[in-house]
């Protein structure tokens, strides 16, 4: 359990539709992201410890350069772990911080173009999986249909609202809203932007005078988890000491739009409860930054509602990470 870990803050850029015409996202877009949450919440360049990030156009400290690559110099010019995915750099801060509790680590992760023929690949692979968990979970066309109009039309609404507006804190022309692409698949196209979070130990906070957003656990599982049952389900949130039924929000997945009407049916969770503010039908497949976008947008809502406890599942290759954030800080007053 890693209850002493907690969220200082979290923020992200616009989310816009990737395609071959779009220039690449620069790599400035994500440094800004870092250093606007840096400095809302206080926090010296200088006092960070160590950079965990999900862009491979960055080297992690002490790895050599192979003969004929480029590489862009990491933000901050700290100690840089680079992983696959947002999920795996989440995971690796929060226990760098169990470790290290005076760690002040930033994770941040990137997704900044993908090109043509990886997206279409992409989407075959996602079709075939979304017909498997169909077919296993008796989910029908007409419960896949409405969850794809819903979770598209939540994204929109609470951009109109400006449900997201203290979460883009990147000031960058082109990502200072999101763009919504038009639905012209079951399965999300590709998108582009950066989301960032910074984490520290509890005590860490209070010596600093830190307010923070929500006290942060997370598990992981060997293998992608299926659709659990309920008791399932609780079983691997109880190393975060919180049920299925105390959850106020729950994120899940939106690589295709049948896993999370299969979640809703197995684990009994009230489908409003599930991606409240849209999913990757809405926002696009962000492949590295996915995670943490969903949870910049999970803690925001929490934050907006009253509630206090929320779940994330996101899937890397080999194994499954849960996240739970419980929001509220006695420094928040």
């Amino acid at each position: 359990m890693t209850a002493d870990v907690v969220l200082v803050d979290a923020g992200r850029s616009a989310v816009v539709p990737d395609g071959p015409g779009v220039p690449e996202t620069p790599s400035q877009i994500l440094d800004g992201v870092v250093r606007a949450l840096l400095d809302r919440s206080g926090i010296d360049v200088d006092a960070v410890g160590e950079l965990f990030l999900a862009d491979p156009r960055y080297l992690p400290s002490d790895a050599s350069t192979p003969d004929g690559w480029t590489f862009e110099e990491p933000p901050l010019n700290v100690r840089t772990t680079v992983s696959a995915t947002g999920a795996t750099a989440l995971e690796r801060a929060v226990a760098a911080v169990g470790e290290r509790p005076d760690l002040i680590a930033v994770v941040a992760a990137s997704d900044f173009g993908s090109g043509a023929f990886a997206a279409d690949a992409d989407d075959n692979w996602f079709r075939r999986t979304a017909v498997t968990v169909a077919n296993r979970w008796e989910v029908g066309a007409d419960e896949v249909l409405q969850w794809i109009r819903s979770s598209f039309a939540r994204s929109i609404e609470c951009s109109l609202a400006g449900d997201f507006a203290r979460e883009i804190v990147t000031t960058a022309p082109g990502y200072l809203a999101d763009t919504f692409g038009a639905r012209r698949s079951q399965c999300p196209g590709p998108a582009r932007g950066s989301s960032a979070v910074i984490v520290t130990s509890r005590a860490r906070a209070l010596d600093l005078g830190l307010r923070w957003r929500a006290g942060l656990d997370v598990v992981s599982r060997s293998g992608v988890v299926e659709p659990l049952d309920a008791s399932s389900f609780d079983a691997m949130l109880a190393p975060c000491g919180v049920d299925a039924a105390h959850l106020d929000q729950l994120e899940l997945p939106e690589d295709d739009p049948i896993t999370p009407v299969a979640w809703i049916k197995s684990t009994g969770i009230s489908r409003y409860l599930v991606n409240p503010r849209g999913g990757e039908l809405g926002f696009g497949r962000l492949a590295r930054s996915g995670p943490l976008r969903s949870l910049v947008s999970m803690v925001g809502s929490l934050e907006a509602t009253g509630g206090r406890s929320g779940a994330l599942i996101a899937s890397d290759p080999g194994r499954t990470v849960a996240v739970v954030v419980t929001v509220g800080s006695p420094l928040a007053a």
